[in-house]
């Protein structure tokens, strides 16, 4: 839009021409006047620069004609000043008359390509009204008017009456939908006329428990209903810190069903029960009492057509409580933050933890009333307004088919491929941090500038004793993938171990949370029972948080529900209480920590282990001159948006990999965070796999067991009651010592060879087959490999 500087001081038919070139279509007018020069024709003509003449002023037309312009015109001054309420026009520009006083605009502009082409009027009209709100002498009973068309605006470097009209800030004309364009302005309308009714003297008090009731009911967010408070006490000269937390303290109550005033109450207590009907209709609010025709946009309940309320619900909740409620595991959800921590059932989670709870009836019910969701009842011809019914519930009932948006997780930080809180529907996340809490990041950064940012990143670990190659990437990596966590289908669990306790392994793991989260991670301890253990992790699971950790894990890291934790993005699970079963997305960073913690089976290549040893007897009497934890904390905008960098960098780059680079099978998305660090000059985490297969006891049985099978056998083929014979008395020493109590049963036995089947070890690999009698038939294939090919060394992912 034209400026002050574009418009004030030029003449007449320069200042015509930019608005012609915004788009604008204009109306010629007299001199010092509204009036058009041609009473006659105005609306259908399209006057260019040229036939401006000196003197006149410049009219531009409303609506479709100019670009879906819309002029907000205030006529009283608390409309003018709270206008401005970043909750109603402040980002709008605006020009004024010269005589009016700073910051009390005449005119606002937007674009608003679904409005009418009409003018909204929010002005008192009958008698009973205008005798209603005569002591309040408002200089127009027209509070304010929304012209969007079938009209004209007088525009700036006009003069009128003498009073030259002059723009007030630099500024493009922004765009609103009508919905909530007049939305707005009737709840302006509203607070304005409240604001000329604000008492003098005396007694103000009780009229800001009122409106801040009345502001309630209406389904006015507390913050905004603060500020609307604030704002005019602010404008009448009252003292602000007396009125502040009023609304809070009316929404309070409501939520607890306690009594609050309403409208009407307000009304009565200012003596204008007459103007009710008028500002519900401003604020399109059907009145209690009923009437006639059906309020605009209200919700008709006790109908046959039950799937048409549910169609007008579900609009109703995306336009009202937009990005709200979604959609996970066939259940309506909704996200809350922990004010408290939370222990039950061996999980602890901590205050600040942003989770994913269930839609409750009551929440659901006090939620569309707090939006200003109208329903409303039929009696015979009379339509009246009820609070919203226990059929809401339907909602809840029919979400795994319902349009909400589905919420795979919850993010608190931006990810590597939005920096913008909210729902982003490409992945599926919940983006929970407020707008400008990170740094801007760029989105192709160079090498140079993730190195430097994998620097800063990887300071506040400088006194931690790693040990072994790729421990401190382990670290390095829960930092990267915490951040990227729901971007990526699958991640390995990370693992932190030391031989002592006090070594720091809770640092590490509290570092991580506080990083990724701005919390401690909820933890699970850890249980040997796998029954037990899946209970806690559905728990979990059902939550959505971002990291969980497994806590002080005595016994191995064993599981099948564990194990499709880390390689599928989701998991089926049975709710404890109910019978079916639910599939969960798993897009969560799984971490542990032990006493020289140790993996079993499949779980090995599903984990990469930082090890940490001070070589001292007590390590927890160490001293050291910082707080590494603390400094996560004080640090952590600035190094999330490091971890991005890095992220981005390699994605910039290309995704480079050495040329001998094997893959993780299962963790392909990981890629990303292994390969980032290893381009920037960091060991493979992955190295740690290597320790992780020598501590395993139960590939350590495996080897046992299939070297003295073909020893005793070498690829023939044998049955498990050939064991029986006193010829393998030997073999059945070394597999009996795997069963329970140590004692020989050939069905364990069988039962045991049948875990083991198909999985190699140093070349051997143990088959099953059936003759002809279905009789269960073993043979050892392969040759054992030379003890050093077993594994790979240490360097083995690059060669």
């Amino acid at each position: 839009m034209t400026s002050n500087d574009a418009t004030h001081g030029l003449d007449m038919k320069l200042a015509a021409q930019r608005y012609i070139d915004e788009g604008m279509t204009l109306v010629r007018l007299k001199p010092n006047s509204k009036e058009p020069v041609s009473k006659k024709g105005w609306q259908n003509s399209s006057p260019k620069a040229a036939e401006f003449r000196s003197g006149e002023n410049i009219g531009v037309q409303l609506g479709g004609k100019s670009g879906h312009l819309v002029d907000l015109d205030f006529d009283i001054p608390e409309a003018r000043a709270l206008s401005g309420l970043p909750c109603f026009f402040g980002s709008l520009p605006y020009f004024s008359r010269r005589s009016l006083a700073p910051g009390e605009p005449g005119h606002r502009l937007v674009r608003c390509p679904d409005a009418p082409d009409q003018v909204v009027q929010f002005q008192f009209t009958t008698s009973a009204e205008l005798e209603a709100v005569a002591p309040l002498k408002l200089p127009k009973v027209v509070i304010l008017e929304l012209r969007a068309g079938k009209g004209y605006t007088v525009f700036p470097p006009s003069v009128i009456e003498g009073d030259p009209l002059e723009f007030g800030r630099q500024l493009d004309v922004p765009q609103l939908g009508w919905r909530e364009l007049r939305a707005k302005a009737g709840l302006l309308a509203f607070v304005a006329f409240a604001a000329a009714g604000f008492p003098s003297r005396g007694d103000r008090d009780n009229f800001c428990f009122h409106f801040a009731g009345a502001l309630v009911h209406l389904g006015v967010e507390v913050e905004i209903g603060e500020q609307i408070l604030e704002a005019v006490a602010s404008l009448k000269g009252d003292d602000v810190h007396q009125r502040r937390g009023k609304v809070r303290m009316a929404a309070a109550k409501r939520e607890g069903k306690e009594p609050v005033t309403g409208l009407p109450e307000f009304l009565r207590h200012i003596g204008m029960e007459a103007c009710e009907k008028r500002l519900r209709g401003w604020l399109q609010a059907p009145t209690a009492e009923g009437g006639d025709e059906m309020p605009e946009g209200a919700i008709l309940v006790g109908r046959p057509d039950i799937h048409h309320f549910l169609d007008e619900l579900q609009q109703a909740v995306g336009e009202k409580l937009p990005n709200t409620m979604f959609k996970r595991a066939g259940s309506l959800v909704r996200l809350r933050t922990l004010e408290a921590m939370v222990k039950e059932n061996g999980v602890v989670r901590h205050p600040g933890v942003v989770e994913i709870a269930n839609v409750e009836q009551a929440w659901l019910r006090v939620e569309l009333s707090r939006a200003g969701v109208a329903f409303v009842a039929r009696r015979g011809d009379k339509f009246r307004l009820i609070e919203p019914p226990k059929d809401v519930g339907l909602l809840i009932a029919t979400a795994a088919e319902s349009p909400f948006d589905r919420l795979r997780g919850v993010s608190m930080t931006p990810t590597i491929a939005r920096a913008t809180p909210g729902y982003d529907a490409k992945s599926g996340l919940y983006l929970a941090f407020p707008e400008g809490m990170f740094p801007p990041a760029a989105m192709e950064p160079t090498r140079a500038e993730a190195e430097a940012a994998l620097t800063r990143l990887a300071d506040p670990l400088r006194r931690f004793p790693f040990k072994g190659h790729g421990s401190k990437s382990v670290v390095l990596s829960m930092f990267l993938s915490g951040v990227c966590r729901g971007e990526l289908r699958t991640c390995p669990l990370h693992g932190v171990s030391a031989p002592t306790p006090g070594t720091g392994k809770t640092k590490l793991i509290d570092m991580a949370g506080l990083l990724v989260t701005g919390t401690k991670p909820s933890h699970a301890t850890h249980s040997p029972s796998s029954e037990e253990m899946e209970k806690r992790l559905v728990s979990i699971l059902r939550c959505g948080d971002q990291v969980i950790n497994l806590d002080n894990a005595i016994g191995p890291l064993e599981g099948e529900f564990l194990s499709s934790m880390l390689t599928s993005d989701t998991v089926q699970a049975r709710i404890l209480g109910e019978s079916e079963r639910v599939h969960l997305d798993t897009r969560v960073l799984l971490l542990a920590t032990g006493n020289n913690l140790r993996l079993r089976g499949d779980m090995v290549r599903r984990a990469v282990v930082c090890r940490i040893d001070a070589g001292v007897e007590q390590p927890d009497q160490r001293q050291f001159d910082f707080d590494p934890v603390a400094e996560i904390a004080a640090n952590r905008t600035r190094l999330v948006t490091d971890a991005l960098v890095v992220l981005r960098a390699y994605i910039a780059a290309g995704r480079p990999l050495p040329a001998n680079y094997r893959r993780l099978g299962s963790f392909e998305d990981w890629d990303l965070v292994r390969g980032a660090l290893v381009w920037l000059g960091q060991d493979d985490p992955v190295l740690t796999q290597a320790a992780a297969r020598d501590d395993d006891d139960e590939r350590e049985m495996l080897g046992d067991i299939l070297l003295k099978l073909h020893d005793s056998f070498g690829n023939n083929i044998f049955r498990t009651r050939d064991l029986n014979g006193s010829a393998y008395g030997d073999v059945r020493d070394v597999i009996q010592m795997y069963l329970k109590n140590n004692e020989w049963n050939a069905k364990a036995a069988s039962m045991l060879l049948s875990r083991l089947r198909d999985r190699p070890w140093n070349g051997l690999v143990l088959e099953a087959s059936s003759d002809d009698l279905d009789t269960r038939l073993w043979s050892i294939k392969g040759q054992p490999k030379a003890a050093q090919e077993e594994l790979f060394p240490d360097k083995a992912p690059f060669g």
